[in-house]
């Protein structure tokens, strides 16, 4: 279980951004970019027979984490709507199948939990 938070945490560092921006912009940036690949990003790579299954637990995220989804879906970092993808691959449906089940872990597990309480936390600092 823990893999996948330590998982979860390498999306959410794992894209570099300009130093022209504050760290504190820059781990908002990557936050936001990291939640937006386990989420809507990840429904739009899933295969179609994979979809369902995913869109019916990234509801049940969304609903579990209301704020922080608001906050990724209004933030300047969020990337572009990717293309829905039409193929399908072994790969594809393997991704599709570990993201739903990171997706799971963090709306049932006390470290998931907190894992999006850190990052409500981190996208609501400085705030006004």
């Amino acid at each position: 279980m823990k893999t996948y938070f330590t998982l979860m945490l390498v999306l959410l560092s794992h894209t570099v951004t300009a130093a022209s921006i504050s760290e504190q912009e820059q781990q908002k940036s990557r936050i936001v970019k990291g939640i937006y690949q386990l989420t809507d990003g990840a429904l739009a790579l899933c295969p179609k027979q994979n979809s369902q299954a995913f869109n019916e637990t990234l509801t049940l995220f969304k609903q579990r984490f209301p704020d922080v989804m608001r906050l990724v879906k209004n933030s300047p970092y969020r990337p572009a709507e990717k293309q829905e993808n039409t193929g399908s691959t072994p790969t594809l449906t393997q991704q599709c199948l570990f993201k739903q089940r990171m997706l799971n872990n963090m709306i049932v597990t006390e470290e998931g939990q907190q894992t999006m309480t850190k990052a409500l936390q981190t996208l609501t600092s400085g705030e006004t």
